[in-house]
């Protein structure tokens, strides 16, 4: 009798052990209020919050304090404080991440975001040298982006012309997703590229070879995840956490 006692306490407190180990974390997305309960002796709450944070910025522009030049107007106020902004800001965020906890499944999604981050960092470093110390900028560019600094080193017949073989390739580009064979966009770009050179020809090579040849170039170099492969691992790291626990409420789109 003593050991069926024995037995029912142990029943008792391994039921009592186990209800404590099931929590319910709650969130929202755009659409839906999800919850699921995860075992508190394996992840924290806030470990959750945080792996959500690394695969909810994947997808997502991480620094903001520089925007390149788009009007003649713009060109003055690229400035030596954007680097320094740009290095804050770069230090500050690389920082928060690294000192966030994530559950073990999602290490590698803080790894990925802070290569997202550094790229963001070198994109936008070299868009402000491009236009501050083109020098520096050439030499620290991938090689396939020098071509859009190089006519700045000749003379300004060189950059004219690298500009118009720029407004070539754009307009070849917007014909592959064309309905028309590409006359619309032809017609459109060719009307900017000619009002911009009727109006101010050297400012506006110097904007579209920097910030959409040089700049755009820079960008394809760089680290971006793929935006399906990032919700494919959101599924799965819930899945993982929650199991069959996770419920989701969602409104009609």
């Amino acid at each position: 009798m003593k050991c069926y006692s024995v037995l029912a306490v142990s029943i008792l407190l391994s039921a009592v052990t186990n209800i404590a180990q099931a929590e319910v974390y709650k969130w929202q997305d755009e659409l839906c209020d999800i919850q699921g309960e995860f075992d508190n002796k394996k992840y924290s709450a806030k470990q959750i919050e945080n792996s959500h944070f690394m695969l909810n910025n994947l997808t997502s522009k991480q620094l903001h304090s520089f925007s390149s030049p788009v009007y003649p107007s713009d060109l003055n106020r690229v400035s030596k404080s954007d680097l320094d902004n740009l290095n804050q800001e770069y230090q500050a965020r690389k920082r928060k991440v690294e000192q966030l906890e994530v559950v073990p499944q999602a290490q590698t999604y803080k790894r990925e975001l802070l290569k997202s981050i550094e790229g963001e960092y070198v994109r936008d470093k070299l868009s402000i040298l491009a236009y501050l110390d083109p020098i520096q900028a050439m030499r620290m560019s991938p090689l396939m982006c020098k071509q859009y600094l190089a006519p700045f080193f000749k003379d300004e017949t060189a950059v004219q012309n690298k500009w118009q073989e720029l407004v070539e390739e754009q307009i070849q580009e917007q014909t592959l997703f064309s309905n028309d064979g590409g006359k619309y966009s032809r017609n459109l770009t060719t009307e900017r590229y000619q009002s911009q050179k009727a109006s101010d020809p050297e400012n506006y090579a110097k904007i579209n070879l920097l910030t959409y040849g040089f700049s755009n170039c820079v960008n394809d170099q760089i680290y971006h995840t793929d935006s399906e492969k990032v919700f494919a691992n959101y599924n799965r790291l819930n899945k993982t956490i929650f199991g069959k626990s996770l419920k989701m409420v969602c409104e009609e789109p």
